[in-house]
């Protein structure tokens, strides 16, 4: 007479299928976990480069500022016109077109930070520039372009000196009627993934 063989499996078995779900699962975790901080490096990074984008951006406009001098019979006026004029949260200046269709290459720019649907956000306001204006036209006569959301900190200075036989100095504000600012400091913060963002650059404007 035989021996009928037990049903189910032997502990060695068990032991042996429990181990090999064991190592099934880890890799399969892992694989994600992985996955998971691949993505995350990567919005990192897009939110890092959106934030660096708009400081180029940002530099690369005040690199452009042009300054329109008044006739040599006014500059001993009172009175005169800033050339270029500047504040803690943003600041006023002429660039030249680069090729487009302005009318006398000039172009009045203003930088500054203005309330958006999402929160506070940098932009930019362009038109052409017209002599008889000056930097004084109103923000709705002009082109207005978002650069970046979510602004938490933009802040200004501005080096140099504003009357002939100054000591250069940093100062909170430009009101020079004969010369641009020889570097303008730039601060920049924004909130993205639920950190604060912050970069800061220097930025010497064209100098004629």
């Amino acid at each position: 007479m035989k021996r009928r063989a037990p049903d189910g499996f032997t502990l060695l078995e068990l032991l042996l299928a429990i181990s090999l779900l064991s190592l099934i699962t880890a890799a399969i975790m892992g694989g994600i976990h992985l996955g998971r901080r691949s993505w995350e490096t990567t919005r990192a990074s897009d939110a890092l480069d959106e934030v660096e984008n708009a400081m180029r951006a940002t530099s690369a406009l005040l690199a452009k500022s042009f300054a329109i001098l008044p006739d040599q019979s006014q500059i001993n006026g009172a009175d005169l016109p800033p050339v270029f004029l500047g504040s803690q949260q943003g600041c006023r200046f002429v660039t030249l077109s680069e090729g487009g269709a302005q009318w006398g290459g000039l172009i009045l720019t203003e930088i500054g930070v203005d309330n958006g649907p999402g929160g506070a956000e940098l932009a930019v306001w362009t038109k052409v520039y017209r002599p008889k204006e000056g930097l004084s036209a109103g923000r709705e006569s002009m082109r207005k372009t978002v650069i970046l959301s979510g602004v938490t900190g933009f802040a200004l200075s501005y080096f140099g000196p504003q009357q002939q036989g100054q000591t250069p100095a940093w100062s909170s504000g430009w009101r020079s009627p004969t010369s641009l600012p020889g570097l303008v400091s730039i601060k920049l913060g924004a909130s993205r993934l639920g950190h604060v963002m912050e970069l800061a650059s220097t930025v010497s404007p064209r100098l004629q």
